[in-house]
């Protein structure tokens, strides 16, 4: 070797100055653990001053900027490491998460199969792996990775969970809901299981009659509570006289809608003494006993809600004008976990937006006037927002609302599940990939909704197909319907309300108490 070649060779680091990189990278560790981000990182930084490629402070510093969710930064660190040191097992499994965040899948795969190849009994690697397969739509190939686990632990929670998601996502119903009970089992912050603060009430229902009534438990978001109710008229006709624990949101409209069943919330039924019940079951958990096999799946029908029809038939005078069709929208999911995949912007939406001859309805919870006003400013397209209902806490007063609508179009979110539950039109845009298992896969319409139509990405994160076939879709609706309509009550004239009709009915009246058709 040259002499040139010997002075260009790294030389190895001295003693002393491994001893201190080392000592540097514990005290980093530790603050770390402790949940010193600021200190530990800084430490780390130190140990690379020292050693540059030293692999434990560049895995490590990668972790903490993956903790940040800075998942770019945190994969490009995590793989200088593996650079150095390719047979950590560890270091290739946190590599996968950072890729897989990064959206880079095929890598993740690759590095996840490493993980297991240098370890093959590494539970979290197969998890990751199988669940990186389930979101790409590769169900088979998921399930084989949940295999391999549970030939490892046979018990191990997660994985019989996320099984059972897999095999729901491909409606294989009678083997997918048994396992879809160890959801409980789960410890896991992305499923708020409401009912677990409320003490036990009755032994578990396992199907068979009661002489006492039956408890049904809430569990997890309004929009799953919605779906799941899905199942209550088949709870109704078996098991009347059954007590339903709902979201508080969701007690008046549930009540007109079933006369058969009785609703409590979670804070009423933990204060109830001296009721006694026969058994009890969580609300997901009704799919075992009523929605089986395709049979039972033949047996759906909606709507399953009702919105109250004095409010309704307010919100309709509102909202109707002559030759326009009045569509519902919804375009954002707050869901932590899939809420940026889901959701899509007015801009996004503005080849549907300038469709002639439409009124578009806010039906969207939360804060949309910056956007909504932003978005009016930049196309003089405007999205109508009836300001006396919130769309979060009045699920009333939103029922009634998207029943005034002709047409819902929406995300997938709660307003989704309360348009079909109500019977309304829906058309729903889907992601690429299906993180939520009730969408099913590559169906265009709904086994759970028979008013729901699917519009699902032809390429991850591109809306652009689907707002183009929903607006052909939208199009040949309105002509279909416009050409049918008759004039709309008080031919043009103001609609004349009194106090007490307008005090009944909290709707957004503008300026005064009229609403002019046709303007």
């Amino acid at each position: 070797m040259s002499h040139a070649a010997l002075a260009r060779r790294p030389q190895p680091a001295q003693p002393a100055v491994v001893a201190k990189a080392r000592a540097l990278f514990g005290q980093g560790h530790a603050h770390h653990r402790a949940g010193r981000q600021t200190e530990a990182q800084s430490l780390y930084r130190q140990v690379l001053q020292l050693m540059p490629r030293q692999p434990d402070a560049l895995h490590m510093l990668g972790v903490l900027h993956f903790q940040a969710k800075e998942f770019a930064k945190a994969a490009e660190l995590i793989g200088q490491s593996l650079a150095v040191n390719p047979k950590s097992a560890v270091t290739q499994f946190n590599y996968g998460n950072a890729l897989r965040e990064s959206r880079q899948f095929e890598a993740a795969i690759s590095a996840f199969n490493e993980a297991i190849r240098l370890k093959p009994d590494y539970l979290d690697a197969l998890k990751n792996l199988g669940n990186i397969y389930k979101e790409l739509n590769d169900i088979d190939n998921a399930i084989v990775c949940y295999d391999r686990l549970l030939k490892i632990d046979p018990q191990h929670p997660a994985t019989l969970y996320n099984k059972s998601l897999a095999l729901l996502l491909q409606q294989r119903f009678s083997d997918g809901w048994p396992l879809y009970e160890n959801r409980f089992r789960c410890d896991t912050k992305d499923h708020k299981f409401v009912g677990h603060s409320i003490t036990r009430k009755a032994p578990d229902w396992d199907g068979s009659p009661l002489t006492q009534p039956l408890l049904v438990l809430p569990e997890q978001g309004l929009g799953d509570q919605i779906f799941y109710a899905g199942m209550l008229p088949d709870l109704q006709t078996t098991m009347p006289g059954s007590v339903v624990c709902l979201d508080p949101r969701l007690i008046s409209l549930f009540q007109h809608s079933f006369d058969q069943l009785q609703f409590i919330t979670p804070d009423a039924l933990m204060q109830e003494t001296g009721m006694t019940y026969g058994a009890q079951i969580y609300l997901g958990s009704l799919g075992q006993f009523f929605r089986h096999n395709q049979d039972a799946m033949a047996r759906v029908s909606s709507p399953y809600l009702l919105a109250e029809p004095n409010q309704k038939k307010v919100l309709r005078s509102l909202l109707r004008k002559e030759n326009r069709l009045v569509c519902g929208l919804s375009w954002v999911s707050k869901s932590r976990e899939h809420g940026r995949d889901k959701s899509l912007t007015l801009d996004t939406l503005k080849p549907l937006l300038g469709l002639p001859d439409i009124d578009f309805v806010d039906l969207q919870y939360g804060d949309t006037l910056a956007e909504r006003e932003q978005f009016q400013k930049t196309t003089a397209i405007p999205i109508r927002k009836i300001n006396a209902i919130d769309n979060f806490y009045d699920i009333d007063g939103l029922a009634a609302l998207i029943s005034a609508c002709d047409i819902v179009i929406t995300v997938s979110n709660s307003t989704a599940h309360l348009a079909a539950a109500l019977g309304k039109p829906v058309l729903v845009m889907l992601p690429n990939h299906t993180p939520l298992w009730y969408w099913h896969l590559g169906t265009k319409t709904s086994p759970w909704y028979t008013t729901a139509s699917l519009y699902r990405q032809n390429q991850r994160g591109d809306w652009r197909d689907v707002v183009a076939q929903i607006a052909d879709t939208i199009s040949t609706e309105k002509t279909k319907r416009l050409g049918s309509r008759q004039k709309p009550a008080g031919d043009g004239h103001c609609l004349p309300f009194s106090a007490a009709s307008i005090a009944a009915n909290p709707v957004e009246y503008g300026s005064s108490a009229c609403f002019t058709s046709g303007t």
